[in-house]
């Protein structure tokens, strides 16, 4: 039932003006802004580019590239897994799995994880690509896994969590939380930090687990349902940002709130309705609203340092930081790259004709500005390097 749900509400959703979020339609209510000329301040060329497989296949997949040891590891929603050297871009290893791909990537400890349509949760040897373990989840994996020192978390569409063991993907636990019937999405992957699990829910919720045993230790609300349709009650919590024992979690219809790692227990919260996950830095919270809007939140207080507009309903993906910029893709293809400081665009680049809504990786190189890699959902992986543009 709720994959019927999910697959109803895409098409609902597609109808009435927000539909630009799901397999990249065009809204009828909101379009677009218009690319405006603006002075670029830096200059960005691709390093190298791959063609990985068919992206998200159409779908409204979460398909991450990770980033490990100076790797990129990319999976496609037709069963394929790649890993390149970030550097180089050259090709290491590739595999074709005979699923359908639609939760990944992670990678460490010496695994590379993917979760599939049937709820097969299957990890790879990163160094050469060969399966270690399989495991069946409960149902539907939509969000990447989270691969911690003892344990792999898998959060699956109905509301549970289960712990896998890392080296043969035994069933170590499961915790279950109850979901709405109809949800936007389910793209929060757990996040692991100091021996608790921390996941986000539709219902408005992020929830502490042990990490030992499952057990639940807090519960706290983000965002409270309202509305008196389906569709405003929509209360999806992204993926928590954990940071110096803060988490940060955003919410579709919702807020942005910071909370105490340990309890739970709010420390601000900043009216804001998002489903990406943010980015972090210098004291700063980058969060990208779900009109596409680019706020600064000051970390400690969430008050408001910028608020950019100029890409408003791009369907703008998750941000990253690089250098001077936050950096994210759009629906169209364009790598977008703001100021930090004041919000203004710094400089913009064309990697795709289709979207980029995976957070762009960001890989360190020695002696160099970092290397900025993107997704696409058609499968282009691309590195870009950028350097500042005289005045």
């Amino acid at each position: 039932m709720r994959v019927l749900a999910l697959l109803a509400l895409t098409l609902l959703l597609s109808g009435c003006g927000i539909g630009g979020w799901f397999g990249g339609g065009h809204s009828n209510l909101a379009p677009p802004a218009k690319l405006t000329h603006f002075k670029q301040r830096l200059a960005v060329h691709a390093v190298w580019s791959h063609d990985t497989g068919n992206g998200t296949g159409g779908y409204d997949l979460d398909l991450q590239p990770a980033l490990a040891d100076g790797t990129v590891y990319v999976a496609s929603e037709g069963g394929r897994v790649a890993a390149y050297n970030a550097v180089s871009g050259h090709k290491l290893w590739s595999r074709h799995l005979p699923y359908r791909i639609t939760g990944g990537v992670a990678a460490g400890h010496g695994l590379v994880v993917v979760g599939t349509r049937r709820g097969h949760v299957i990890a790879l040897a990163s160094a050469h690509g060969t399966v270690v373990w399989k495991a069946q989840a409960p149902s539907q994996v939509w969000a990447p896994p989270s691969i911690g020192q003892h344990a792999v978390y898998v959060a699956t569409l109905e509301g549970r969590v289960s712990a896998y063991g890392v080296q043969d993907g035994h069933l170590l636990w499961q915790a279950s939380h109850v979901q709405p019937s109809l949800q936007l999405y389910v793209s929060a992957r757990p996040v692991a930090r100091g021996g608790i699990v921390y996941a986000g829910y539709a219902n408005g919720e992020v929830v502490a687990l042990r990490s030992q045993d499952g057990r639940r230790l807090w519960t706290a609300l983000v965002a409270q349902a309202r509305g008196g349709d389906e569709i405003a009650r929509l209360v999806d919590v992204g993926t928590p940002l954990i940071a110096g024992g803060v988490i940060y979690a955003d919410s579709y219809h919702g807020n942005v709130v910071s909370m105490s790692a340990r309890s739970g227990h709010i420390l601000w919260s900043h009216p804001l309705s998002s489903d990406r996950s943010m980015a972090l830095g210098a004291g700063t919270l980058y969060v990208v609203g779900a009109d596409s809007r680019v706020v600064a939140l000051a970390n400690a207080s969430g008050g408001t340092l910028w608020d950019q507009k100029v890409l408003l309903h791009r369907r703008l993906g998750a941000p990253a930081l690089a250098g001077p910029a936050v950096v994210a893709g759009d629906y169209a293809g364009y790598v977008q790259w703001l100021s930090r400081r004041t919000g203004a665009l710094y400089a913009r680049y064309r990697v795709s004709d289709h979207a980029v809504r995976a957070a762009p990786l960001v890989a360190r190189v020695p002696g160099h500005l970092p290397y900025v890699i993107v997704l696409s959902t058609s499968g282009t992986l691309a590195a870009l390097r950028f350097r500042p543009v005289g005045p």
